[in-house]
């Protein structure tokens, strides 16, 4: 890893023969058990919910209970303030109950509820994480996920029925966002693990400046999800020209590939492969940091059985055979198909193609993989 930057050489290191291939998805919303067990037919290894309203982890998923969000949270924002202590909500609305629509009282006080997940399927790993959204200097339409941080921001209360707005706690993050980033970092379940993901950029409609500068703010903002499923019905999925924009400034930014809601008439699309050397939630963390996955769309069971950069020759390999295509801030630098890749590196080519993005893709819109970026230069603000 360098200083103060991003991995910019993801799979250094790695020993395919022996690592752990963990599934996941940084940005998926989940809030029963039916729709977590569709998830985990599907492939879902290592449970990372996104949720929000309040934007509070589901951790750990065998705690939360049908009403554990409505009683209280750790961690709020009152007055435009954030405050990392626990706020009970039955106490907190019962100072003001009177003021509420007698239907809305008479729910007061809040139980606990049913255990929403009571049985977890034996071998999934989990981690605290959290959809974060309306900062006070960003508009609306910065929407993060950080996987890895116990920080809850929001509440429950979306249709302001019950009063927190009024006295002063209002739904969202209404802090400036490098604070808000500064009190997740804080948050971080291990030190070196986990970070921020800049959620659905064109869908968002994120300038590219603001992209660079939420980047170069912290190397913890790990990256863009460069494919969104839900943003289809906006025609805004995929990122992918965002994403070698930021790369071609010589910014590493690992690509995220995610579900966000689910739909029922919809599979799950959008999911990324970890691959920590032990099974383990703390190490899916850290390979997350390191940039040690990559992104699929469909999930059919194609995979890269190995992706190597020496500085010179860039080696890679799929179980099946696949379209491969390297691209570089110059463009489609090579087509080729079959099992097996390689691309040699002409010398003093660095600063022309500046990083080099490999992806592979089988048949006619069966699935696709993409593997992290090669940076082969660096920015001059990445470098400080």
């Amino acid at each position: 890893m360098t200083a103060g930057g991003r991995n910019p050489n993801p799979y250094r290191g790695v020993d395919w023969r022996n690592v752990h291939r963990v599934t996941g998805c940084t940005h998926m919303h989940c809030v029963d058990r039916e729709q977590f067990a569709e998830f985990v037919s599907d492939g879902l290894e290592f449970a990372t919910f996104s949720n929000y309203y309040p934007s509070a982890p589901y951790y750990p998923l065998a705690s939360i209970c049908e009403n554990t969000f409505k009683r209280g949270q750790k961690g709020f924002v009152r007055n435009g303030k954030y405050a990392d202590d626990r706020i009970d909500f039955n106490v907190e609305i019962g100072k003001w109950a009177d003021e509420l629509d007698p239907e809305v009282r008479n729910q007061l006080p809040f139980p606990e509820g049913k255990q929403l997940f009571p049985k977890l399927p034996e071998g999934i790993l989990e981690a605290p994480n959290a959809e974060h959204h309306s900062f006070a200097d960003s508009g609306i339409y910065l929407h993060i996920t950080a996987p890895g941080a116990r920080l809850a921001s929001g509440t429950f209360d979306i249709h302001r029925r019950f009063g927190l707005e009024k006295h002063g706690i209002r739904p969202g993050f209404p802090v400036p966002w490098r604070q808000a980033f500064e009190a997740i970092f804080a948050s971080l379940m291990i030190p070196d693990g986990g970070g921020i993901v800049i959620a659905h950029p064109c869908w968002s409609h994120l300038p590219p400046e603001f992209l660079l500068e939420l980047l170069d703010s912290d190397s913890r903002v790990l990256g863009i999800e460069v494919y969104n499923h839900n943003s289809e019905v906006d025609f805004t999925a995929f990122s992918e020209s965002l994403w070698d924009y930021i790369l071609g400034t010589g910014r590493q930014c690992f690509g995220f590939f995610v579900k966000d809601h689910p739909a029922p008439d919809k599979t799950w699309y959008g999911k990324i492969v970890l691959l920590p050397e032990v099974r383990t939630a703390e190490a899916c963390l850290r390979v997350l940091r390191q940039g040690r996955f990559y992104g699929a769309i469909t999930g059919n069971g194609l995979r890269f059985e190995y992706l190597d950069f020496d500085g010179g020759v860039l080696r890679a390999a799929c179980n099946r055979p696949v379209a491969f295509q390297l691209v570089s801030k110059a463009g489609v630098v090579l087509d080729a198909s079959g099992t097996e890749f390689r691309y040699t590196l002409p010398e003093n080519e660095h600063e022309t193609h500046v990083f080099l993005r490999l992806s592979a893709r089988e048949g006619r819109g069966e699935e696709k993989l993409y593997a992290q970026p090669f940076l082969l230069t660096q920015s001059q603000r990445r470098k400080k």
